[in-house]
């Protein structure tokens, strides 16, 4: 839970036994009413620790709060589903980002909405599994921001050629990303 924010975070299995198999969640809520900055969502935790670069680029420009928020309830909710505890550098190790798609250029914005991708990194690469994902669902009220993250196999829309990836220096804040 954030100091200033309010929230939950819970997870757990679905039928499947065992450790990391396709059943098991993460899910996060963080409150941000009456909230004015984002540094209020994340406490005494430094803003630039708990998100990335692109992250901070891509909730600025003209964002709203709730935007900060969803994005650390996704990365709370990713952290429960690894069964991590949520410190601002596993924070900031894991990326939320909009996912491009085919009809997009990955050297313009695109005004299309996508779907969160998560990216781990440091420390936490590698823990989403071989051959899966990590996939993750936001929601928000006017209060509220809601995420659950799932460990899933490859879809088909994950066939190569099928989707876009912005290499990683398309995602450095030097580039103007979707905005």
């Amino acid at each position: 839970m954030s100091a200033g924010a309010g929230g939950g975070a819970s997870g757990g299995r679905g039928s499947g036994a065992g450790g990391g198999g396709p059943n098991r969640w993460g899910s996060a809520v963080v409150g941000y009413a009456g909230l004015a900055r984002a540094q209020a969502l994340v406490g005494a935790m430094p803003l630039e620790e708990v998100f990335t670069p692109a992250e901070r680029v891509r909730s600025a420009g003209g964002r709203t709060l709730q935007h900060w928020a969803g994005r650390l309830a996704a990365k709370r909710a990713v952290l429960r589903l690894l069964g991590v505890p949520p410190t601002a550098e596993r924070l900031g190790q894991v990326e939320v980002l909009p996912e491009p798609t085919p009809a997009c250029r990955g050297d313009a914005a695109c005004l299309d909405g996508h779907p969160p991708a998560v990216r781990l990194t440091g420390r936490l690469a590698g823990l989403d599994g071989p051959g899966g994902r990590i996939r993750v669902s936001l929601s928000h009220t006017a209060q509220r921001a809601l995420a659950v993250a799932l460990r899933a196999g490859r879809l088909p829309e994950d066939a190569a050629g099928s989707a876009v990836r912005l290499p990683d220096t398309a995602r450095s804040p030097e580039i103007e990303e979707d905005r």
